[in-house]
């Protein structure tokens, strides 16, 4: 299926994906948000938003699991470290798990998001518009798309 929206759209589809307010997506856009609601209810839109938010939500379950790896390593490394001494380990590891008490719950939580939207047959691979995301996300970073 092609996939047609027009730039403007495409842009919306990224920072409402993002967590941009709507009214802030229209204001971005020089559109009434009466647009963005109209362009909200077409099916190519909705799509394309829903692969979006795929996209970001798994960027960030990704960036979780890679911090999350991370710092697991540096505490290791400082409990393997012979120079440090047994209180400053037991502080460091007390510390630590004072820190993942319940998160568990958390990540799980963000799992089962994304897990029942996929089971719901809501995202598909958008994969001809990953590279523009990536081209939309630098541009907008250097500033050229108006952040006013």
């Amino acid at each position: 299926m092609s996939i047609k929206i027009n730039e403007k759209q495409l842009i919306a589809v990224h920072l409402l994906a993002s967590g941009v307010k709507s009214s802030v997506v229209a204001k971005q856009l020089s559109i009434r948000e009466e647009t963005l609601s109209r362009w909200r209810q077409i099916d190519v839109f909705k799509e394309a938003l829903d692969d979006a938010i795929e996209f970001v939500l798994r960027e960030i379950d990704e960036t979780h699991k890679n911090l999350l790896i991370r710092s697991q390593n540096v505490i290791t490394e400082a409990l393997d470290n012979g120079e440090l001494d047994l209180y400053k380990k037991a502080n460091l590891a007390i510390r630590y798990l004072s820190l993942i008490k319940g998160k568990d719950d958390i990540t799980k939580k963000s799992s089962h998001n994304l897990f029942k939207h996929t089971e719901l047959g809501r995202f598909r691979i958008w994969k001809n518009h990953i590279n523009y995301y990536y081209d939309f996300k630098y541009s907008f970073n250097i500033g050229l798309v108006n952040k006013n």
